[in-house]
């Protein structure tokens, strides 16, 4: 069982602490760092601090689906005891809601959470600096 546990928590906080270095020099997401494109995660940190502060409303407005990742992980979790079909049912819907929820807030001309601006990655960045 000890050996389960250090399964999942060992990747959990090297991506917790992966997450901290990148915080620390200014990268909120590498993904919209060197993209310059929101992933469909994106909002999902500051929805978490909303709910750690009790503003529910704003942690929808970061991240509607901020409350899917424990359910995630307690699904993944229990993966060997959940039907092989629900469990596949389940990842579909995730990405699926997932999917939905990112083309309609980068659609979304007002959303300033999903935004799509690759002329803001990396590669131009650094170009603006030399140029």
């Amino acid at each position: 069982m000890k050996k389960k546990l250090k399964e999942y928590i060992a990747p959990i906080l090297a991506v917790a602490g992966l997450y901290a270095v990148m915080e620390a020099v200014g990268i909120t997401c590498p993904i919209k760092f060197l993209t310059g494109i929101s992933c469909m995660g994106c909002g999902m940190s500051r929805a978490w601090m909303a709910v750690l502060r009790l503003d529910i409303k704003k942690a929808f407005y970061y991240h509607p689906l901020f409350f899917t990742p424990p359910l995630f992980l307690i699904i993944t979790a229990l993966k060997k005891h959940i039907n092989k079909k629900v469990y596949k049912l389940f990842i579909f819907t995730m990405v699926f809601l997932y999917a939905t929820i990112y083309v309609i807030r980068l659609m979304d001309g007002t959303n300033d959470i999903v935004v799509f601006q690759p002329e803001n990655n990396i590669v131009f960045r650094i170009l603006r600096l030399i140029l």
